[in-house]
């Protein structure tokens, strides 16, 4: 019955060091689960969430990345109701259930962690791309972003504390400012409607497309006049500021976006003059309001 005992123990024995010779038996996973994501992957963890965002490019080979990063782990721990945290590694795919989650693990890290993979260079390079026009893969990189996704704060190197913590604060202020919206309501004389159309479709659109992705307004619409205005007006501009200070300085800011894309004046059909265009419209512009919260 030993010897019986013996064998079974030897082969058992046997069988384990032909498994683990073959990579058969999986190494267990230390730390929380990293996901492995591809360029696209890298563009999808990133699209706003209506919260701000914090993302952290890193290696476990990266001594400053190993540095910052229990300042990041202290970061997250006071701002996560108010922040979105995410972890990006940029070890090699190996490490993916060994060395990185293990490192985690020390930190005491609970963000959201990923591992980037892509196919070849040119992956790589539009990967980057997507995070920086700036950046080419050096680490340590951390990037803030507003609730619309434009990037407040970006470091490439470490990070100072008490410069990303500042930068995080104003983000959620940010975040929290009341909305200041103005409404115009346009009215076209005398059945002027295509050329006062191209107008705000050419110009008025143009600029406010151009603010919104410099950070000068928060968003925008224009409406067609809806059956029950009964032809008091024709087109309703809507202009939302996020916050009192983008709503105070909205003139200043749309000075270098008018000079950029109209430097000889706005684009006008059938050479008409502004001033000949000025008396074909009628504006009535609302009351600015803060929106409640």
């Amino acid at each position: 019955m030993r010897s019986n005992r013996f064998l079974l123990i030897l082969a058992l024995f046997a069988f384990a060091a032909g498994a683990l010779a073959q990579g058969n038996i999986p190494v267990k996973r230390v730390g929380p689960k990293v996901l492995k994501i591809d360029a696209a992957g890298l563009r999808k963890i990133m699209r706003p969430t209506n919260r701000p965002m914090v993302i952290n490019f890193w290696a476990t080979w990266c001594d400053p990345c190993r540095d910052e990063f229990p300042e990041l782990v202290k970061l997250h721990q006071k701002y996560r109701a108010d922040v979105d945290f995410i972890t990006v590694s940029l070890d090699y795919l190996s490490e993916i259930d060994r060395d990185v989650p293990k490192f985690l693990a020390e930190m005491h890290s609970e963000m959201p962690a990923y591992l980037l993979k892509t196919k070849d260079e040119a992956e790589d390079n539009e990967a980057y791309r997507s995070v920086s026009d700036k950046w080419a893969g050096n680490l340590p990189l951390t990037i803030l972003k507003d609730v619309r996704g434009f990037t407040l704060y970006e470091r490439n190197g470490r990070f100072r504390t008490e410069t990303l913590e500042a930068e995080i604060k104003k983000a959620i202020d940010l975040a929290q400012a009341p909305i200041y919206t103005v409404i115009e309501f346009v009215k076209f004389k005398n059945g002027n409607t295509k050329q006062a159309e191209y107008f705000y479709e050419n110009n008025w659109k143009l600029y406010r497309d151009e603010a919104k992705k410099r950070n000068v307004i928060a968003s925008f619409d224009m409406l067609p006049a809806d059956p029950e205005a009964e032809g008091k007006f024709d087109l309703m501009l809507i202009t939302r500021y996020r916050g009192k200070a983008q709503f105070d300085n909205s003139e200043k800011g749309f000075e270098p976006i008018l000079k950029a894309l109209r430097p000889n004046g706005p684009a006008l059909l059938d050479a008409v003059r502004p001033d000949e265009f000025r008396e074909t419209v009628f504006v009535y512009r609302g009351r600015e309001l803060p929106s409640v919260k």
